[in-house]
């Protein structure tokens, strides 16, 4: 038996992008702000609560969602944001491997990005 029988051999950046693990919806590609897939069960934490708590405490005030698949978590705070007039107060990010978001139109204060984590790097973009 040589030194790596029985090693799993991990996808290169470039395989993971082009397999299936990328558009698998327990994967997050559906993953919403709140509800049985949302943030608050899945990742044990209350966006909107933590994103309004922070608007009176901080400036500037940012959420970087990685792997955020279609971009519905940040689109449904965007929105929640926008009806609590605190859109201009908050910067929303959603990165993903691919393109896949829920729409082509949101406000400014959301970005949604096709693109490696490993490949982006931030820029500060004023609310």
């Amino acid at each position: 038996m040589g030194r790596n029988a029985g090693v799993t051999r991990l996808l290169d950046e470039d395989a993971l992008a082009r397999s299936s693990v990328v558009a698998n919806c327990m994967m997050n590609r559906e993953r919403s702000l709140s509800g049985s897939n949302g943030h608050g069960r899945e990742l044990g934490i209350d966006v909107m609560a933590e994103l309004t708590t922070r608007v009176g405490a901080a400036t500037p005030v940012r959420w970087l969602d990685v792997c955020c698949g279609s971009g519905r978590a940040p689109a449904e705070a965007a929105g929640l944001l926008a009806d609590r007039s605190l859109t201009g107060q908050v910067e929303i990010i959603g990165l993903d491997l691919v393109d896949h978001f829920v729409s082509d139109s949101f406000p400014p204060s959301l970005r949604l990005i096709s693109g490696s984590v490993n490949r982006w790097s931030p820029t500060a973009v004023s609310t």
